[in-house]
């Protein structure tokens, strides 16, 4: 018990400082002249990333257990990209059909119809993971690659094409990428699920996942993180966004089984960051409002 009791206030002290952090950037004004110049901050995306990396370094631990690794690299990138595909599921039926339904998917209404999506996902992913051979994914090593760079290559020839490509597109491709999708994956299932599963173990087995509470908790942090997105007290804004937590936390689940199977963020990273990237950037380019 002690250790549980341990394990969940450090995540929640390192969850604080990361705050804290990030509040003192933003009372620079720092924060406000990124978004304005790049339209992301990337001083918040590098402490949501270097807070907990300090953390495992400074305790000594290895950063395999928190799945900060490149074993069976092959393998895992090319479960990325299947993932991603899956995640098709419920950004176009999800997010796409709760648009077009007139539905706030983050509202309760619109964010239900996405969570069912996520389920859908979820079912799919398992069993592409119970299909998935690694010996083939040694041969699609260098097609996976190429997907992987057009990809995110995409939404700028796009936006070179329509010539309205901008700083702000190409700097969502990367921020998406790299610290929306790794970023969080590094906090969430790198440093959170990982640390739980210490304290908690992992006792169930899940169609072939080996899992614990750890994944179940790091998802619903995960909803609720995004909860919050909506709420700006500052600007006069006071609404929670629990249909975004809701369909979010499947989407936790879905990143966390990855994370479980593989036990590198790689997988999970591509899975999470790559659909972003491309969807947002080329949102951007085309002036639709997500």
């Amino acid at each position: 018990m002690k250790n549980k009791i341990w394990a969940c206030a450090e995540i929640l002290g390192v969850y604080v400082v990361m705050r804290l952090l990030g509040q003192a950037i933003r009372a620079t004004g720092l924060t406000d002249a990124e978004i304005r110049l790049l339209g992301w901050s990337y001083i918040g995306g590098l402490i949501q990333v270097g807070v907990p990396l300090l953390v495992i370094w400074l305790t000594r631990r290895h950063r395999a257990d928190y799945g900060v690794t490149l074993v069976r690299w092959q393998n895992n990138l090319d479960i990325g990209i299947k993932a991603y595909l899956v995640r098709i599921i419920p950004y176009v039926l999800g997010i796409g059909g709760a648009m077009l339904l007139k539905l706030d998917y983050r509202m309760l209404p619109g964010g239900l119809l996405v969570a069912l999506t996520e389920i859908v996902g979820i079912a799919v992913l398992l069993w592409v993971l119970r299909c998935q051979s690694e010996e083939k994914a040694l041969t699609s090593v260098r097609s996976n690659v190429i997907a992987l760079v057009a990809l995110l290559f995409l939404p700028i020839a796009v936006g070179l094409a329509m010539r309205r490509l901008t700083l702000i597109v190409v700097s969502t491709v990367v921020w998406q990428f790299v610290f929306s999708g790794f970023g969080e994956e590094i906090f969430l299932r790198g440093y959170v699920q990982s640390r739980l599963n210490q304290a908690f173990g992992r006792p169930w087995m899940v169609f072939g996942v080996q899992c614990g509470p750890g994944l179940v908790i790091a998802s619903l942090l995960f909803g609720l993180l995004h909860a919050f997105n909506t709420y700006n007290p500052a600007a006069g804004q006071y609404t929670l966004a629990w249909g975004w937590a809701l369909f979010t936390a499947f989407g936790g689940l879905f990143f966390g089984l990855i994370r479980e199977k593989t036990g590198s963020l790689l997988g999970c990273g591509i899975a999470h960051g790559l659909p972003d990237a491309v969807g947002e950037a080329l949102a951007k380019v085309m002036g639709w409002a997500l």
